[in-house]
């Protein structure tokens, strides 16, 4: 035998290296064209920034001007 192979003692990810997410968000689905996905992306990245508020009056007032 010479040792070649197997399990080895500190190879690999220490334990416990993934932090837990108390509140993950949940997984989503949906289909767009190219130039769709980008404006829902674009649109994302703002809600996700912290500006929900800001996000939330905006589409108000985006759907209130498209009915």
């Amino acid at each position: 035998m010479n040792g070649w192979g197997g399990v080895r003692k500190g190879a690999g990810r220490p334990v416990g290296w993934r932090k837990e997410n108390p509140n993950p968000r949940p997984q989503r689905q949906l289909r767009a064209y190219d130039d769709e996905w980008e404006i829902i992306n674009r649109f994302a990245k703002l809600v996700k920034s912290g500006n929900k508020s800001v996000c939330t009056a905006t589409l108000e007032q985006l759907e209130v001007t498209i009915k």
